[in-house]
């Protein structure tokens, strides 16, 4: 009888275990010490956003460059490039990388000298869910640089995706916005909504929790900016995450800085 006053699992243990495993990739291949010593929980905020712009284009940059500054690419030469349909989106360049993926350090040249990166003219009118589009295309071109696929292969690279923003930092824009990305609308044509988004919203909720957990960043910096209707399910996957500890202490581990052997 005891059973039936058990709380539900948020998530099966295969898509915990999944998350935890892109956590401790996106950590080996994409810095762990530039998400130890330089990402930061973004918020939806002025402090973090506050250009301001008359013209949509510049809008959509300045936030943007923003972006590419939290996510340590400022050196990746991107511009944002509006589109009205799927037929209008570039070809992805060769991308070039010398020196570092990320930081200051990072030299990134491509054909052209620019970037492209396409965004729905429409989600102008809903900055929230631009930045996480716009995010998301930052960790699309992140992950197409390395050569190591995600856990679980190929198959797996959209949920990455969606991961691979949300350890940049911008976990909030992510999964406040996970059922806009995911659905799109009947008007939008744009791939900004459209295109990815393949983690549902209690998966979003968990991988900001591993992140929170590993940015000791307290509930109380987070639920603030986060939807009320996934207060309970972020509440509840920090609760979850503390019965695995041997997870935690393996991403952990991989946060330590490296000695240097004499």
């Amino acid at each position: 009888m005891l059973t039936l006053f058990k709380s539900k699992k948020l998530l099966d243990d295969g898509t915990t275990q999944w998350l935890f495993d892109s956590f401790a990739w996106a950590l080996e291949n994409f810095d762990a010490h530039l998400f130890r010593q330089h990402t930061q929980l973004i918020l939806p905020t002025d402090q973090f956003f506050p250009d301001q712009a008359s013209v949509p284009d510049e809008t959509a940059n300045n936030l943007l460059q923003r972006l590419l500054s939290y996510s340590a690419m400022q050196n990746w030469p991107c511009r944002a490039l509006p589109i009205a349909n799927q037929s209008e989106i570039p070809p992805t360049p060769h991308i070039h990388i010398e020196q570092a993926l990320r930081g200051s350090q990072a030299i990134i040249s491509v054909n052209g000298g620019v970037i492209a990166v396409p965004y729905d003219i429409n989600s102008l009118r809903k900055p929230e869910v631009l930045i996480a589009a716009l995010a998301q295309s930052l960790a699309l071109l992140l992950s197409r640089a390395i050569p190591t696929a995600p856990p679980g292969g190929e198959e797996f690279r959209g949920p990455a995706t969606d991961l691979l923003a949300i350890f940049l930092g911008f976990g909030l824009f992510m999964t406040n916005n996970a059922f806009n990305i995911q659905r799109g609308c009947s008007s939008c044509s744009g791939p900004s909504v459209q295109m990815m988004g393949e983690l549902t919203e209690e998966q979003m909720c968990y991988a900001l929790a591993i992140f929170c957990q590993l940015k000791a960043i307290d509930n109380s910096e987070v639920l603030p900016h986060l939807k009320k209707t996934l207060h309970k399910l972020f509440k509840q996957a920090r609760k979850e995450m503390q019965r695995s500890p041997n997870e935690l202490i393996h991403l952990t581990t991989r946060l330590q800085p490296q000695v240097a052997h004499q």
